[in-house]
């Protein structure tokens, strides 16, 4: 299970990381988990936002254009410096037949650039960084310049500054990565939304280490059948 897999992966990290360094990281984990993001966001029953925006092979991609081929399962997530956005992001590509078998499609949301692992690899980032990151996916990745869809959504929020000065101190070049310096990220929610445009099901976890997980997508989109 994907959340299981964090776990195992946060585990990881505080057995290898300085205790220094873990006590940033935890600061900042329960600076942003005592955010209002659920009280903010939108939830089951409200209309979602109309968007236009460009894949990550630069194609234009509307909101309308997709649901009028059915469902959407709209998931966002903070970038490919994140390991636990990498692991979702492969734990649903590795499902994506059994999403797609439901008639929905799967589209992903995000504030960094299209070329963002090249962007880290030439910036100097760990290996342990970019080994986790995937090189592209079969589902569209949709680049929110300025992270305008992710703050209609009311999930926008400004990283703690202990992770900022943990991401410049790991080379992690956010302007280069966003087009702006303002470290501004979604929460990663996961949304199911019915062809109407209303959503059906929401994942909001208020929690970077906290993920949807494709089982219990699966069974909100069998509830739309």
């Amino acid at each position: 299970m994907l959340n299981q897999q964090i776990r195992d992966t946060i585990q990881q990290f505080r057995e290898a990381l300085p205790a220094e360094l873990a006590a940033k990281i935890e600061q900042g984990a329960g600076e942003i988990s005592a955010l209002d993001i659920i009280g903010k966001a939108l939830n089951v029953g409200a209309s979602v936002p109309d968007f236009s925006l460009t894949n990550q092979d630069g194609a234009p991609r509307k909101l309308t254009d997709y649901l009028a081929q059915g469902p959407l399962v709209l998931t966002f997530y903070r970038g490919l410096w994140c390991p636990f956005c990498n692991l979702q992001l492969k734990a649903y590509n590795d499902r994506l037949a059994d999403i797609e078998a439901t008639g929905a499609k799967l589209v992903a949301v995000t504030p960094e650039k299209p070329d963002a692992l090249q962007i880290l690899k030439d910036g100097g980032v760990p290996e342990d960084f970019t080994d986790m990151a995937p090189d592209a996916t079969d589902f569209d990745v949709l680049f929110d310049d300025g992270g305008d869809l992710s703050e209609k959504f009311g999930l926008q929020f400004t990283l703690p500054k202990v992770h900022q000065e943990l991401l410049q101190n790991f080379n992690i070049d956010v302007e280069a990565l966003t087009g702006n310096d303002r470290y501004a990220f979604p929460d990663p929610a996961t949304y199911v939304i019915d062809q109407s445009g209303k959503i059906t099901w929401a994942f909001v976890p208020n929690n970077y280490r906290k993920r949807a997980e494709v089982d219990d997508i699966l069974k909100a989109l069998a509830q739309l059948a």
